[in-house]
């Protein structure tokens, strides 16, 4: 139904949602730095080399940072991730991968000295030579975390079966 302004109520109403819908988020949503995502995948040597490389004949990243336990290896389990935000360039990436259930997690850590180019560059850390382990091998659990230059972690993210039972169940 049409009434004298010639706008629709229903029209009215569409446009009181989105004016309802395009308010800023909760400060607490904008202001908690993070880690957008974490794709964790093996990946053979082939899986990992460029189309330039076969003119070049060097190993290019592009836009990514690639961090690998043994360099001059390729092939392994990797970790492509993107932070939601800028850290302090001391901070530190640290990678903790769980490979068999009742040991401690080995630990990886990197320098965030150097950022991938936006907007497509990702972290990419890759447990390469020993660390990448059988070729069928996932690691039962693991963490990234962001450090500042004294330990704090600035963000954090986890695979699902890392953590306590009391931690799970408070979620």
């Amino acid at each position: 139904m049409i009434f004298r302004g010639g706008i629709t109520w229903q029209l009215a109403g569409l446009v009181a949602l989105l004016m309802v819908g395009c308010d800023s988020p909760p400060p607490s949503v904008v202001e908690r730095p993070g880690i957008s995502y974490i794709h964790p995948l093996r990946r053979s040597a082939d899986d990992v080399a460029r189309a330039s490389e076969a003119f070049y004949a060097k190993e290019s990243h592009g836009q990514d940072i690639v961090f690998r336990t043994t360099e001059n290896e390729r092939a392994g389990y990797y970790f492509y991730s993107k932070l939601s935000f800028s850290p302090p360039v001391d901070s530190r990436l640290v990678l903790e991968v769980v490979r068999t259930e009742g040991e401690a997690p080995e630990r990886y850590d990197f320098s965030l000295a150097i950022r991938p180019k936006f907007p497509l560059g990702e972290y990419v850390i890759g447990l390469t030579g020993k660390e990448a382990g059988a070729s069928k091998w996932v690691p039962i659990a693991w963490r990234l975390s962001v450090l500042d230059a004294k330990g704090k972690v600035l963000a954090s993210e986890h695979s699902f079966l890392w953590g306590t039972r009391a931690e799970l169940e408070a979620r």
